[in-house]
């Protein structure tokens, strides 16, 4: 009878430490959605030469996706080791997530990227994703096929020198054509202000300091411009496809 109480309760720890391993598992990557994906330019002095001032861009994107029924909202910086978002990264898409502290990774299989986030509001039930996406997303890290097909192997083999041969005789392949350059999908404001230095904002979301310059979708916008001490400027504009605009806030002291 002891013998038979042990061996239930060594199972049951069993089941208990498999059951906690694959719930941690699940939770580490989650599915979500792509909300809106926005980019705003900023531009600084950096020096002054000869009364000229040498100005410096910074390029910032900020992404919000959708996951479960919560909203949350990162953006980063573009550098050495953070390329613009995939082109793909559209309202709809569907990523993989992950939340870490103040970080946001998110994956898909046209690129990655890691962003800090700035924001995380409720909202209601994401629209759950089909079996077609769920099987791109859960081959992302799928490790590359293998076997070769005969016709990739017999073309792996034309590198190799036979006896009596020279690889330099071998043609070179002719250069292929670059494809054409994307149609734009957005317009550009720029966003100057008095006095300089201002916060802006664009549909409540934070873009950085006047002057600015910033690549909106189509459709209607709503600005703000603040700095303490002033009253805020506000103003609601329709962007079309391809459009450049300039808005001049003149913020009024308080």
């Amino acid at each position: 009878m002891k013998r038979f109480l042990v061996t239930v309760f060594v199972f049951m720890l069993i089941g208990i430490w498999a059951g906690s391993g694959s719930a941690g598992a699940d939770t580490l990557w989650q599915y979500g959605r792509i909300v809106a994906v926005k980019k705003s330019v900023t531009t600084s002095t950096k020096a002054w030469v000869v009364n000229t001032p040498l100005d410096e861009e910074r390029t910032q994107y900020t992404i919000s996706v959708h996951v479960q029924d919560r909203i949350i909202v990162g953006n980063y910086e573009i550098s050495a080791t953070q390329s613009e978002p995939p082109p793909e990264w559209t309202p709809g898409s569907a990523v993989k997530l992950e939340v870490s502290g103040d970080s946001m990774y998110l994956r898909s299989a046209t690129g990655s990227l890691r962003l800090h986030i700035t924001q995380r509001k409720t909202a209601g039930p994401m629209q759950r994703l089909t079996p077609e996406e769920k099987k791109q997303l859960s081959e992302l890290g799928a490790p590359p096929q293998a076997s070769q097909s005969p016709q990739s192997s017999s073309q792996s083999m034309i590198g190799f020198s036979k006896a009596g041969e020279d690889k330099a005789d071998a043609p070179e392949p002719a250069p292929q054509p670059l494809p054409p350059p994307p149609a734009p999908s957005t317009g550009t404001v720029t966003l100057r202000s008095t006095p300089y230095l201002s916060e802006v904002f664009v549909d409540g979301d934070s873009m950085g300091y006047t002057p600015a310059k910033i690549a909106l979708g189509p459709g209607k916008h709503s600005f703000r411009v603040e700095k303490p001490g002033y009253k805020a400027w506000t103003k609601e504009m329709t962007i079309t496809v391809g459009s450049e605009l300039t808005l001049d806030a003149t913020l009024r002291k308080q």
